[in-house]
């Protein structure tokens, strides 16, 4: 998994490697604390998207301690990706962390979704429009470039 800004400011969550069968555009939830940082992963809901959120979410474990994991809900026909912080994160002391993930609001942008032939998510495109400050945003995910 890595995350990469792009010159333009839109942001790419490569979530795992694979062949691109196709995309679609899609709402994405994106949680934000008090100080415009993205915080936990991102959340899909099936009626904000035309494609099986069950379907999207099956490549990934629901169990993996520090890593990329994605808990399906099939009441909701939802899925939340959680994505692992980066060092900026995790060195912060347990209070801090806890102080640093507390929820002040979410963006909620259209973005372009890739899967592989299965359905399986491969990545996520969050458009520049999406985000005020791009480095503030990406504060604890240590983005790749």
């Amino acid at each position: 998994m890595k995350i990469v800004a792009d010159s333009a400011g839109n942001v790419h969550v490569h979530l795992r490697d694979g062949e691109i069968a196709g995309e679609r555009r899609g709402e994405v939830i994106i949680d934000l604390n008090r100080d415009g940082h993205w915080i936990r992963g991102f959340e899909v809901i099936g009626g904000m998207v035309d494609f099986s959120v069950f379907a999207a979410s099956q490549p990934f474990p629901a169990s993996n301690p520090g890593g990329l994991r994605v808990v399906y809900d099939g009441d909701a026909n939802a899925a939340y990706f959680f994505l692992p912080y980066g060092p900026r994160f995790m060195n912060l002391t347990a209070e801090r962390q806890q102080a640093a993930q507390t929820y002040s609001h979410s963006i909620n942008p259209e973005s372009l979704l890739r899967f592989d032939r299965r359905g399986g998510l491969l990545s996520v495109v969050i458009p520049a429009g999406a985000v005020n400050n791009l480095d503030d945003f990406l504060f604890f995910f240590e983005p790749c470039a």
